[in-house]
């Protein structure tokens, strides 16, 4: 996967997490193809993303699914500081 596109997500969040979808369309709005899947894969391998929760999300032709939200590693530490 490309060091552009770890970064561009790191990037992204810095803010707040971010659930897997919304990450895909954030980098395909910035010119990146990936799959949602190699997405995933890749924030799962990376040390400086966590998984926070599973977020369910409904459709129109089924009654739903799971996906993932992921944070950035500064931002879970700075979000415990605030605590």
């Amino acid at each position: 996967m490309s060091e552009n596109l770890r970064i561009l997500i790191r990037s992204y969040l810095q803010n707040k997490p971010r659930n897997t979808s919304e990450i895909a369309e954030h980098a395909h709005a910035n010119g990146n193809s990936a799959s949602l899947e190699e997405i995933e894969k890749m924030l799962r391998a990376d040390s400086q993303v966590v998984r926070v929760d599973l977020v369910r999300r409904s459709g129109v032709l089924s009654s739903g699914y799971r996906i993932c939200e992921w944070a950035s590693v500064d931002w879970m530490t700075n979000r415990r500081e605030q605590q």
